[in-house]
């Protein structure tokens, strides 16, 4: 029986154990990192996401799991939607909790209906964008160690979210956060949807 170039794709993607184990350590860690900046409902949401992409990225893709038609994403209504609910309720409420929920969920369970993408070619110049966010990662790192070694909050070496959360004060900019936000995870959904059909 011929098998679909779909189901052929499917069935050839690996199961190797680094793809998989890189993120859930990187979650691990940020899980402890939260712990101990005493922020428990953070950690658990990380350890929670490693426990689950642990889970689901073990489970082999079978015949049941071929590429179709990609999910149809909702683009700029979703993104207006989510501006909007920021504009009006503003961040720290029960609407921008449950919008952003939403959204998270939506991109997950869009995610989950498809196998995993097989081995990708090495991207050129792709080390670029790993040294940036490696140096980021390492900064941010540095800079709460310096600062729960400090006792608080520091002017010279200041974490990340020390210098973002003075401007998300502001509606207009925690809109336009939240609009950029939703605008690179449907980029992003929409290239690995276009990965996985192109593979």
């Amino acid at each position: 029986m011929a098998v679909s170039s779909s189901e052929h794709r499917s069935a050839g993607y690996p199961r190797g154990r680094l793809a998989v184990d890189l993120p859930v350590a990187g979650l691990v860690i940020a899980a402890l990192a939260h712990w101990i900046r005493d922020a428990p409902a953070d950690a658990l949401i990380f350890f929670a996401a490693a426990v689950l992409l642990l889970v689901t990225e073990r489970h082999a893709p079978s015949a049941e799991n071929a590429l179709g038609e990609p999910v149809r994403l909702p683009g700029l209504p979703l993104i207006a939607v989510v501006a909007v609910v920021a504009l009006v309720f503003g961040r720290q409420t029960v609407p921008m909790l449950l919008t952003v929920s939403a959204v998270g969920i939506g991109a997950l369970v869009v995610e989950w209906r498809e196998p995993s993408l097989p081995a990708a070619p090495r991207v050129p110049r792709g080390w670029v964008w790993v040294a940036l966010a490696v140096g980021w990662c390492v900064w941010e790192l540095v800079a709460f160690i310096y600062e729960q070694a400090a006792g608080g909050l520091s002017l010279t070496h200041p974490t990340m979210s020390d210098l973002v959360d003075p401007m998300l004060g502001n509606r207009v900019v925690q809109a336009l956060a939240l609009a950029v936000w939703v605008a690179a995870g449907l980029a992003m959904l929409r290239a690995a949807a276009a990965a996985r059909r192109t593979a």
